[in-house]
């Protein structure tokens, strides 16, 4: 049975006779059911034109969803391949604000800048005017100010040039936060009117609302509290049913707003409902305003118990978007080595099929020409044995392509640990540093109590010295960079100067440190990486004892070798921590003295005696210390 398809236009009208205007509206808020419907009719369509015009409905319903990525590209290649140079532009600029919003600003511009291209060419205002204000507001991202309010002016020409009062809506709703960055408060509220005025005349509830609260935003800015709380309170009355990330958004200048008026106890209400959706649909920029703002509410009424309590849940927010950004950044490097890779690809498989081509039509010229059969048959032999090769090589290169982005996905992995613990570890010491500077500011904090606090910011700060080393050390071994260059040395002086720089440490409690290395002993190795292995297991040491016990460095002579043993009298490990050591992932205890540490060490040390043809292990007992020990090559 033949199927029969109805255009684009006619269905949407179909829809529209179907259902009251009220009872439409409805259906196309419940976007779950809209996106369904046109994913159904794109799948069914059979030109072109149908599926193109179905998927740009589709991408511009499920707009802010991470589902809408994968559609964009094919909606993209179908504008290109029938020449809708409009919806070309249109989902270019909309893939590039999807990848805003995940924070890929430098992918975002491409794409702008690309849409712009093709609307320039084919002489498109609108699209143009909207990959302009597109870029503008990247620049805006990035505090240039005066270049982003050119792109903005140069879009307000082309949709005046028209007449386009939604884009120009758009426009003036982006340019007023640029001219009150550039301090021209007058005239960013005459913009941000100009928006509030098209979107009444529009009937848009949403964008009105948005721009509303922009102006909300700037007359708070700008000092003035009376006129706004309506504006911010109706936009957080949307965001509730709509979208949960502009609730918070709201709540956010709602709770600025009454600790500005000093309405506390109505900030501390807003601030709560904050955290409860905060759980619902997670907004780390937006959190971490309110917090800052609750701890320093509380901080300078004198609750200490609240203002402690916020802070952590500053700290905590901070580490999370510092994860995200991170997570972000790698996620747009793999996606444009990915874009680069299936360029590569797509290049490759055209000139297979113009060349398939180019032999059909070699054959179906030769089969009428009974003569040449044996040419043609040989000419098609050839060229069969070329595509067998060429699929082998293809092959070849796609196997090449997954082993790269497993290395590129183990990299990925490597670096997460690495800025994890650079934003957590490094963190910790410069916070206490900057916490006392302000006691001190604010003459909160005595001379007996500084001096009191000197000695764990001292060891907070040899702590992140220990961590920058290793991690320094870890990031070459791991990109290859690290050169071995082998020279004679005296093991005694380097053990006897790794144990006179940690005397002084931040890790020493006063315990016994012995040198039975006897002073007679060259090795030959790499003296760098040594003195690191030898002061990572010393200060691994130093960690786990108390004061007191004894840590002690001996040599044993074997007929090949010499192996290096650190024993300490400190607190011992399990059998199972013990089987954790030198392993692939990062695992660390707290010592003595609840000492933070990543792991890295013994993981350094574990390449660094391995780059010296050596072998480390650790022998442990609870409660009866810990030998670490490991092998150097004769020479």
């Amino acid at each position: 049975m033949k199927t029969y398809h109805l255009p684009p236009l006619i269905v949407f009208i179909f829809i529209f006779l179907l259902f009251p205007k009220g009872s439409f509206g409805n259906i196309l808020n419940d976007k779950i059911n809209v996106a369904d419907s046109l994913l159904f009719l794109y799948q069914d369509a059979e030109s072109d034109r149908e599926k193109l015009n179905f998927l740009s409905e589709l991408v511009k319903v499920i707009h802010y969803s991470d589902s809408a990525q994968k559609y964009y590209p094919e909606a993209i290649r179908l504008a290109h391949k029938i020449k809708d140079h409009d919806l070309e532009a249109q989902n270019l600029n909309r893939l590039g604000v999807y990848y805003r919003n995940m924070n890929l600003q430098e992918e975002a511009l491409k794409l702008y800048e690309e849409a712009l291209e093709i609307s320039k060419k084919n002489n498109n205002p609108v699209q143009i005017g909207h990959s302009l204000n597109n870029i503008g507001q990247i620049y805006f991202y990035r505090d240039l100010f005066e270049e982003s309010l050119e792109y903005y002016k140069a879009a307000e020409s082309q949709f005046l040039k028209v007449g386009n009062k939604e884009g120009l809506a758009y426009n003036y709703t982006g340019m007023s936060p640029v001219l009150g960055a550039l301090g021209k408060n007058k005239e960013a509220l005459d913009i941000i009117n100009k928006a509030i005025e098209i979107r009444q005349e529009q009937g848009n509830e949403r964008q009105l609302l948005v721009s509303k609260f922009n102006r909300s935003v700037l007359l708070m800015s700008m000092g003035e509290f009376n006129s706004v709380e309506d504006d911010i309170k109706n936009l957080y009355q949307y965001g509730l049913t709509y979208d949960i990330i502009r609730a918070i958004h709201a709540l956010e200048k709602l709770v600025e707003l009454n600790i500005a008026t000093r309405n506390v106890n109505q900030a501390i209400k807003y601030a709560e409902e904050a955290k409860i959706l905060h759980q619902q649909r997670p907004n780390s920029e937006s959190m971490i305003e309110i917090y800052e703002m609750m701890y320093q509410l509380y901080f300078d009424r004198g609750n200490t118990t609240e203002s402690k309590k916020y802070l952590a849940l500053l700290d905590q927010e901070k580490e999370i978007l510092s994860a995200e950004r991170i997570k972000n950044y790698l996620a747009g490097l793999t996606i444009k080595k990915q874009k680069d890779e299936i360029a590569a690809l797509s290049r490759e498989n055209e000139l297979m099929q113009a060349n398939q081509k180019f032999k059909m039509y070699i054959t179906f010229a030769l089969m009428l020409l009974a003569f040449s059969l044996f040419i043609a048959f040989s000419i098609y032999y050839r060229s069969y044995k070329k595509e067998i090769h060429n699929i082998r090589v293809l092959k070849e290169k796609q196997n090449q392509i997954e082993c790269q982005a497993a290395e590129l996905n183990r990299l990925n992995i490597e670096k997460d640990k690495i800025f994890s613990i650079l934003a957590h570890d490094l963190k910790a010491p410069l916070d206490s540093l900057w916490g006392m500077v302000k006691l001190m500011n604010e003459e909160n904090l005595s001379q007996e109590e500084f001096e009191s606090y000197l000695p764990i910011l001292s060891q907070n700060l040899g702590n992140n010295s220990m961590l920058l080393e290793n991690l320094l050390i870890w990031s070459r071994s791991q990109m290859r960079g690290m050169n071995t260059e082998f020279s004679k040395f005296n093991l005694f002086k380097v053990v006897e100067q790794s144990l006179s720089f940690l005397s002084g440490s931040g890790y020493y409690k006063g315990q016994v440190l012995e040198n039975y290395i006897p002073k007679s002993i060259e090795i030959e190795a790499e003296k760098t990486m040594l003195e690191i292995v030898i002061r990572n297991l010393l200060t691994n040491a130093l960690k786990f004892t108390n004061e007191n016990d004894k840590i002690t460095v001996t040599l044993e002579e074997e007929e090949n070798f010499y192996t290096i043993s650190i024993s300490d009298q400190g607190i011992g490990m399990t059998e199972a921590g013990l089987s954790k050591l030198f392993g692939n992932d990062f695992y660390s205890t707290s010592g003595t003295h609840k000492e933070k540490g990543t792991g890295l060490g013994l993981l350094i040390s574990k390449e660094l005696v391995k780059k010296n043809k050596g072998e480390i292990w650790a022998k442990s007992q609870i409660g009866s210390g810990s030998t670490f020990c490991f092998t150097l090559p004769k020479s």
